[in-house]
């Protein structure tokens, strides 16, 4: 199980828990927490998974051509090129070269395109070809593919940035709801047990929470969602 399963496990039960301190009505609270799990397993942690996958591809794939090119263009060796480009401390693409050591090494590289499965990767494999071809200085022929990669690069970046502080606004609003409707419940606490008595007060309590559920499956979606061109895995 990943980190990211057992954050959103600890969060349904934590709603749950804070539902249950309003209410006093465990039933609802149980309900509540296996409805956010479930949802969570369903619907949110495939697009959450992809979203951290990408992020990862991405500036795996900007410091692989990176150095790979500047690399060629020192040595004019494409065996020393990659192995330049993937030294770098990644645990998945170092499982994926470890297979490859007895393949040859352009045959390595093009690879290595069904695990980056982006559109600036395929870039690169153009470029190479071009490269093979005709020959020529690589930084010339790569002109283009280096500030598309820089410009991928600093996109997502600037992305990242504006995603994580509206992830911060999202979370401060809704613990201020709930800060609210604690409050409620311990200040005024004989009030509050009163009114719980009323048959609609509970349900409206649990569709509050409900409402939580739902705008967090909304913020999921659009968090997530980053401009970065992929390829479809062959």
């Amino acid at each position: 199980m990943k980190k990211v399963d057992l954050i959103f496990i600890f969060i349904g039960f934590f709603l749950g828990f804070l539902l249950f301190i309003s209410t006093n009505n465990y039933i609802f609270s149980v309900v509540l927490a296996l409805i956010f799990i479930v949802d969570y397993f369903l619907l949110m942690r495939k697009k959450i998974l992809h979203y951290f996958d990408l992020i990862e591809r991405v500036h795996t794939s900007y410091h692989f051509i990176n150095s790979f090119v500047i690399t060629l263009s020192v040595k004019d060796s494409l065996d020393e090129a990659y192995q330049n480009g993937i030294r770098i401390n990644n645990a998945r693409l170092n499982a994926e070269t470890k297979e490859l050591d007895d393949m040859p090494v352009i045959e390595r590289i093009k690879y290595l395109k069904d695990y980056f499965s982006l559109s600036i990767y395929r870039m690169f494999l153009n470029v190479l070809d071009l490269y093979q071809d005709q020959g020529g200085n690589i930084l010339n022929i790569a002109d283009n593919l280096m500030r598309e990669c820089t410009r991928t690069e600093k996109t997502l970046s600037d992305t990242l940035s504006i995603g994580y502080k509206h992830l911060t606004e999202f979370i401060i609003l809704w613990l201020m709801s709930f800060a609210i409707l604690l409050f409620m419940r311990f200040s005024i606490e004989e009030f509050y047990l009163m009114m719980l008595k009323n048959a609609f007060i509970t349900p409206m309590i649990f569709m509050f929470f409900l409402i939580c559920v739902g705008s967090t499956n909304l913020f999921i979606n659009s968090f997530t969602d980053l401009t970065v061109k992929e390829e479809a895995k062959q």
